[in-house]
Order: C-alpha cells, then sequence, then structure tokens
C-alpha cells in the first residue's frame, strides 16, 4: 500500500494526529518524484513576452499612421489603417497583460515507457463562474450543482498562491495523470 494514503488512512481512524500525519507526509515526500508539472510549464511563464511585445508594436505603428494623418494632409486609409492598427494593439497588449497574471489549467499524461504530454490553457475562473451562473437556468443539468462556487473557492486559493494539485497514479504499469491549477 502507498504509504501516503496509509498514513491518510490513520489520520482517518483516528490513531495519529494531524500533525504526526504532516510530519509522516514529508517524511514520504522525500521518495515522491519531484512535480513535473511546472518545469513543463516554464514556457507558459514566457508566453505573455510573446503576446504584449508584438501589442505593444502594433500600437506603436497604429499611433505613427494616426500622427502622420493628423499631422499633414494624408490619405484615409492611413487614418483607417492607423485606428485599426492602435485599437488591435490596445486588445493584444491587454491580453498579454491578463496572460502574466492569468491562473493555468495544466494536463499532464504520462504512459508508463512512453512520451509524456501535456496541454496548457489559461483559465478565466471568474467568467466561467459568471457563465455557469448565467446558463444554469437554462441547462437542466447545471441546476443546483454549485459549479460556479467551487470555481470561486478555486479562484479565492488560487489568490493565496496555493497551487491545486490532482495526482493520479495507475502503478508501476499504469498511466499518470496529473491535473495542475496554478
Amino acid at each position: 500500500m502507498d504509504n501516503r494514503m496509509h498514513v491518510l488512512e490513520m489520520l482517518e481512524s483516528g490513531e495519529i494526529s494531524v500533525a504526526e500525519a504532516v510530519r509522516r507526509l514529508k517524511g514520504s515526500a522525500a521518495n515522491v518524484p519531484p512535480d513535473p508539472t511546472p518545469v513543463a510549464l516554464e514556457w507558459v511563464r514566457w508566453l505573455w513576452h510573446v503576446v504584449f511585445w508584438p501589442g505593444i508594436a502594433l500600437l506603436i505603428g497604429g499611433g505613427l499612421l494616426l500622427a502622420r494623418h493628423y499631422a499633414g494632409p494624408g490619405a484615409t486609409g492611413s487614418l483607417i489603417a492607423g485606428w485599426v492598427l492602435f485599437a488591435l494593439g490596445v486588445l493584444v497588449t491587454a491580453l498579454g497583460a491578463w496572460l502574466q497574471r492569468a491562473h493555468w489549467f495544466s494536463v499532464c499524461i504520462r504512459e508508463h515507457g512512453q512520451r509524456r504530454i501535456t496541454l496548457a490553457f489559461p483559465l478565466p475562473l471568474r467568467l466561467l463562474a459568471w457563465l455557469l451562473r448565467m446558463l444554469g437556468p437554462f441547462i437542466p443539468q447545471l441546476r443546483d450543482t454549485g459549479a460556479d462556487e467551487v470555481l470561486l473557492a478555486l479562484h479565492d486559493e488560487l489568490q493565496r498562491e496555493r497551487p491545486f494539485i490532482v495526482d493520479v497514479d495507475e502503478g508501476d504499469s499504469g498511466e499518470q495523470v496529473q491535473v495542475h491549477f496554478a
């Protein structure tokens, strides 16, 4: 039996205290391999740069076209192109700024002896909770589930910089699946 599971069962049955369970779990953490998800998702922390800085370039380009048009006689095309580039720059820059502080949802799947597959998505938890609240009356499966409250509680925990990790290990010959909210 897995040592962590054994400690949790002892805690549940009242054989050990919470402090003792924490001490034992920390001791067994030395035998657990390090969490691969933050390393695998290192590129996510740089993604906002890839979006933010081109947004700034679009903003500057649109601003220059607008300045050129308003400074002297210019074609209507430069006015339209300037406003389009400027507006697109504002949107892309705002998206890049949001990505920098967004919470991320990732799934890491490893098959025994096979490669690892990692998927990561930015997760707007407050927006998802609002959508669930608005769509709940129209979708019978969402009524009275409390899914929006779960998302808001997860958001509050992530705001306190406490990641939420669900780790499923099928043993030596099985798959490993890790769901990571950070």
